[in-house]
């Protein structure tokens, strides 16, 4: 795994499945947001916590409409 990025067999190993199309669907029926690649789906730990809700520390900016 190179930081914060998790290959295919990474994802193979989390989901435990081992077809690349069945780890596609996993990601999607889970709400993560992945890349295709030649060996199969890649995705970041950052896109993994985002469908699971949570933000990267000191990203608690929010701005009103005011800012238009």
């Amino acid at each position: 795994m190179l930081d914060g990025f998790l290959t295919t067999d990474d994802l193979r190993a989390l989901t435990g499945y081992d077809r690349a199309g069945d780890v596609e669907r996993c990601l999607t029926k889970q709400g993560v947001r992945f890349f295709l690649g030649k060996e199969g789906p890649w995705t970041t730990r950052e896109l993994i916590n985002a469908a699971g809700g949570l933000t990267p520390a000191g990203n608690d900016e929010t701005y009103g409409g005011s800012i238009l």
